[in-house]
């Protein structure tokens, strides 16, 4: 019975140390970190996007500028990151948006499938169609999926997996 009680206050320990550590995990600013070098230079926008919508998956959200600062991406828990360094939606290359995994934020992304529509809406509320051309799960230090481009597209992505070990990805295009 001592044996018992001995095994079940270990138990405890280890549930209780490891909810700490989830707590911190999901309260973590550097999550989201790809180690990113960056492929373009910030520049002023005149008309920055301001939010993202994927109904298909019941996405609706404000976008936040973010910048790269040490190699890591900065994060906001208010809504979606566009990072500032990469075209703005619609130009020629790769814009990057991302977000916490969390169901209030990106955590549906995982359920975006290829054909499905995101619109981005402007400063001057005008919008823009894209289309999910893929989706791709890639281990967390795989950053050329944020590269530059030749094509319209944006990438949006979102931690997932054990300890958030891996990225899911959905690249789409500018609907033409």
């Amino acid at each position: 019975m001592k044996f018992i009680v001995k095994l079940l206050i270990i138990f405890g320990i280890v549930c209780y140390i490891f909810g700490i550590y989830l707590i911190w995990e999901r309260n973590n600013p550097n999550r989201l970190v790809f180690g990113y070098e960056g492929g373009y230079k910030d520049v002023d926008i005149l008309n920055p996007p301001t939010r993202i919508i994927i109904r298909d998956v019941g996405i609706d959200l404000p976008l936040f500028p973010a910048r790269v600062e040490d190699r890591k991406l900065e994060t906001t828990s208010k809504g979606a990151s566009y990072l500032v360094s990469s075209p703005v939606p619609g130009e020629i290359g790769n814009s990057v948006i991302y977000a916490h995994d969390w169901v209030t934020l990106f955590g549906p992304l995982i359920n975006a499938r290829r054909g499905d529509v995101i619109e981005v809406e402007y400063a001057d509320k005008t919008k823009k169609i894209f289309v999910v051309e893929s989706t791709l799960i890639v281990p967390y230090n795989q950053s050329s999926i944020l590269n530059p481009t030749d094509d319209r597209r944006i990438t949006l992505y979102t931690c997932i997996g054990f300890f958030d070990s891996q990225r899911f990805v959905a690249v789409a295009l500018l609907k033409s």
